[in-house]
Formats: C-alpha cells, structure tokens, sequence
C-alpha cells in the first residue's frame, strides 16, 4: 500500500523540470519569461555549430545537451507594436517556402500578457532528426524579438508541455 501511495505521489507530482521554473530575464531586463532552472547559457562550441553566424540569436539558454533550446534574437529590424500583424504575414510565408515538409500546428497572431505576438509551432527537418519549433515574435524597443523554443521531437513529450507554459509566460516590458 506504501508503494502504492509513493507511485501515486509520483505521478501527481511528478519529476518533470516543469516543477523547476524559475523567472528570468533577458535583453538587459526587457523581456521576462519562465526557464528551466537547469539552463544555462549554451556553449559558445555548440552555439557556432546550431546556429550559423548569420542567423545566430542574440540570447540562447540550453538544457547540457543542446537539444532542447530558448533563443531570443533582438533583430536590427525595424518594427512597431502596430506592424506585428503584418510582419507575421511576411514572416509566415518566409517559414512556409524556407520549411515545404514542415508539420505547421500553429500559425496566428494573438495577444499575451498585453502585447501582440505572432506564433508560429511547427515541426521542421534536421540533419538527424525533426525539432519541435514554438516561436514567438514582437516588437521591443521598435525592433523584431523573435523567442523561440525547440525540443528534439525525441525529447518532445517530456518537453513540449514544458515549452508551451514557458512560451506562455513571455512577457515584455
């Protein structure tokens, strides 16, 4: 009956990293969102090898193995509060022809947390597997924030739920 009770406890409570929240913030204290508390900066080794100079974000925290992923890119490109539903059209049909073989789940423009964001959850190819993409942009300081989190879909059903709840909690100041 003990056993029985740990197992359920277990269960209810569960050992998911999701219990390992914790508020951070990020772009000098513009943009707060939850993150694991076992992410940490991802290594500059890895970080060239994920995200080639062009394209590489301005912030990436990772779990140890790189796999799972929070980048913010603070982008040079002008865009206002005002304009986000536009920039998501054009940014939505960019993804669509750079992604022909993506699973798209979610492609839309909503408000969180007071601010407008474009959303966009698909399921790219990589080299050796398929990443989970929940990405998530706006404009701060009258500049493109793209925040995005990506999960191996291997590591997708302990993470994905993870995910969504730290993507939820993105708030801009």
């Amino acid at each position: 009956m003990k056993l029985l009770y740990v197992f359920m406890l277990f269960i209810i409570t569960g050992n998911s990293q999701a219990e390992e929240l914790k508020k951070i913030e990020a772009l000098g204290g513009k943009v707060s969102i939850l993150a694991p508390q076992n992410f940490g900066k991802m290594p500059s080794d890895i970080l060239e090898i994920k995200y080639p100079a062009s394209r590489r974000p301005s912030e990436v925290l990772s779990d140890k193995t790189g796999g799972v992923t929070l980048a913010f890119n603070h982008t040079n490109n002008a865009m206002q509060p005002s304009q986000v539903k536009d920039a998501h059209k054009s940014i939505s049909k960019m993804f669509h022809s750079m992604y022909p073989s993506a699973t798209w789940l979610r492609d839309e423009v909503i408000v969180q947390n007071g601010k407008t964001f474009m959303v966009m959850e698909l399921i790219t190819p990589a080299i050796d597997t398929k990443i989970h993409n929940i990405m998530y942009g706006t404009s701060v300081d009258g500049r493109f924030l793209l925040a995005a989190f990506n999960t191996t879909t291997e590591q997708a059903d302990e993470w994905l739920p993870i995910g969504k709840r730290i993507m939820t909690s993105l708030s801009i100041k």
